[in-house]
């Protein structure tokens, strides 16, 4: 077989020759199984080593040689395939699907994973497990109104244009995105892979592996405006309330604006208000007396500060403290990082690394590659890891770690650790978790240790128990001065939806239903009392373990366009969520979390509440999801109103 550059230099298509040269392998090598059908691509010397940790084992382990060999044979292949040569393997068997997935990442990929693999690559279903299709047909003046337009909302916006639902968005900001159009201090990016954290219907020419917050707020407004949502999103509008009427069966609400307010009645509410979206600040004396400029990260001015040469604090060491560190430890004099509690930070191999010309054109023009490169991700990204946090009881209940392979996590994290701190070291000690990894959300390190290491950095272990006029004071008596605070605290998110005013059947409200802080709902995204009352990225969403969060939401929207496509076709048009189905899917929820990392009681995050209950993580591996909500049981809701019945008021949509 020819070498990549014999094929170069006869080649019309240039860039895809370059491309080949550096995409990834063992992406390429599910792609010629694929395209030709030969299944040598994934054996004997064609098999790659197992991918570890965050990577996406670029080149598979495999010899220069063999690489060669792969990226040739690909360009054939993606060319004859460009001359409209079908795939070999249109419909390849479950097992087949499951075996090349599985070579490719060094993992077992279970059979179960077939179905929701076969949707993620758009094969067609096989045999009993293909869902019926979604044909939602509304009934006249049926419409509905979306709370938010961030990702949940605009999720929501195209599933309701592809089915014909009327429908108005609602937002209080001037623009869509939602939290990232709110945080745009410095370095706030994603730490899921840009190829996962996009929807599957609207890919995108991303510029970084990892994006930053402007590039994903510039892609969430251009699918606004390119998929025409952006006409039916009323800004500047705050929802304050809603109040479910119970003998017209619709939803009244009410929204705050700049010149007073507007009411609304809709049939149906999707809650898109999120969960990162209010920023949490400690209760400590004097906030108000500090001189200088004090800013938590969601509510950092979008022109930037100037910290050039300024003394700086920053508070906090989760996630938003971890980006915004490394990326104004140059500019500013000194920074002092005052934390509380010392975080596991994984590797983050391809942080800040841009995307070439031709490999984003790879992306955009050769849709199997970039489906096959997106699942290979999501494995690495989500169920990997699910069975390596589960608890093995015999290891000890205090210990610092849970199982075999998480006290394996823990030694390769502390040497990591170790590594990066290098004259520094003298601060692993206090930096060092006192709790298995994985306990608290896995942070990615964008160069955190290596700006701690630097001279003009200070870290404090400990807490601010004042701020005064110069500065603020930690709880060692120690007061530490400062031009610039910058709180770094984390939001609240364990008050869902909140301060909203939500009030169901029989005026009950839904901060009674959850008695505060106790979010709950069936499959994350429906409340008994509260019909036709829908929850985006609800109580129990967010996968702990890992995974995107606009594959959940996508899983959410399918699952209620199954459900009102399901009501339409009965002439339904109120459902109430069973009381009985919900509960029990609430015990499974508690019961799984039981078996898990973060029920240790020892263990303190943003995911429980006050309760010690986790409200924020959904305990269940990915597929167990997809599988929920691939179709809905009309029989799990009580059926309250017929089409007949329904009011003819509308939302105006």
């Amino acid at each position: 077989m020819q070498n990549l550059d014999d094929l170069i230099q006869n080649s019309t298509q240039d860039w895809l020759a370059r491309a080949l040269m550096i995409a990834n392998v063992p992406t390429l090598e599910c792609l010629l199984v694929y395209l030709t059908g030969d299944q040598k691509w994934i054996e004997d010397r064609f098999i790659p080593e197992r991918t570890r940790g965050l990577d996406d084992n670029e080149d598979g382990g495999l010899s220069t040689e063999v690489q060669s060999e792969v990226r040739a044979a690909a360009y054939v292949a993606i060319m004859d395939w460009l001359r409209g040569t079908p795939p070999k393997l249109q419909d390849p068997s479950d097992e087949l699907l499951c075996r090349i997935m599985g070579v490719s990442l060094g993992d077992e990929i279970p059979l179960e994973y077939a179905p929701m693999i076969r949707q993620e690559l758009r094969l067609p279903p096989s045999g009993v497990t293909a869902a019926q299709p979604i044909c939602a047909s509304p009934p006249p003046d049926f419409c509905a109104v979306i709370i938010g337009a961030g990702i949940s909302g605009l999720c929501a916006a195209v599933e309701f244009d592809k089915a014909g639902i009327p429908y108005v968005i609602l937002e209080r900001n001037q623009r869509p995105g939602g939290v990232w159009l709110e945080n745009r201090y410095p370095g706030a990016a994603c730490d899921v892979p840009s190829h996962l954290y996009s929807f599957s219907f609207a890919p995108y020419e991303w510029s970084r592996y990892f994006a930053g917050s402007r590039e994903i707020q510039t892609y969430l407004e251009g699918l606004a405006d390119n998929l025409g949502i952006l006409p039916k999103i009323r800004f500047g509008e705050e929802v304050i309330e809603a109040r479910y009427q119970d003998d017209e069966g619709v939803w009244q609400v009410n929204a705050r604006t700049s010149s007073g307010s507007k009411t609304y009645t809709a049939n149906i509410i999707i809650s898109g208000v999120g969960a990162f979206n209010k920023p949490r600040l400690p209760s400590v004396p004097g906030m108000d007396s500090f001189k200088g400029v004090s800013v938590h990260t969601a509510r950092y001015p979008d022109e930037g500060l100037d910290l050039t040469g300024k003394k700086v604090i920053l508070i906090g060491n989760g996630a938003s403290a971890m980006q915004v560190a490394p990326a104004i430890a140059d500019q500013v004099g000194s920074l002092a990082v005052i934390l509380r509690t010392p975080q596991w930070v994984a590797p983050f191999p391809k942080f800040g690394q841009v995307i070439p010309a031709d490999l984003q054109r790879l992306m955009k023009e050769i849709e199997p590659y970039r489906l096959w490169y997106r699942l290979r991700l999501s494995w690495a990204f989500n169920d990997k890891q699910h069975a390596s946090l589960q608890i093995d009881r015999s290891w000890g209940p205090h210990s610092a770690s849970i199982n075999a392979i998480n006290d394996a996590h823990r030694r390769g994290l502390t040497v990591y650790m170790e590594n990066e701190l290098k004259d520094a070291r003298h601060l692993v000690p206090s930096m060092l978790p006192d709790y298995p990894p994985f306990g608290k959300r896995m942070l990615l390190d964008n160069g955190w240790f290596r700006t701690l290491s630097k001279p003009h950095v200070k870290t404090v272990i400990g807490s601010v128990v004042e701020v005064r006029p110069e500065g603020v004071v930690t709880d060692d008596g120690v007061e530490h001065e400062a031009d610039v605070l910058i709180w770094a605290t984390g939001f609240d998110v364990v008050n869902l939806l909140a301060p909203m005013k939500v009030q169901g059947r029989g005026g009950r409200l839904l901060h009674d239903e959850w008695d505060g802080d106790d979010a709950r709902a069936y499959l994350g995204t429906v409340v008994p009392g509260f019909p036709n009352f829908f929850c985006l990225y609800g109580p129990n969403t967010q996968f702990g373990h890992g995974g995107s969060l606009i594959s959940v939401l996508e899983r959410q929207m399918h699952y209620v366009m199954s459900l009102l496509s399901k009501m339409f076709s009965k002439n339904i048009s109120v459902v109430d969520v069973r009381r009985d189905v919900y509960e029990d899917y609430n015990e499974r929820v508690d019961e799984a979390h039981g078996r898990m990392i973060w029920s240790r009681p020892d263990l303190h995050g943003y995911y429980k509440n006050s309760k010690g209950r986790i409200v924020v993580n959904n305990p269940f591996r990915i597929v167990d999801v997809w599988k929920m909500t691939e179709t809905a049981n009309i029989a799990d809701f009580d059926l309250l109103k017929s089409s007949a019945e329904r009011t003819t008021q509308t939302a105006g949509c």
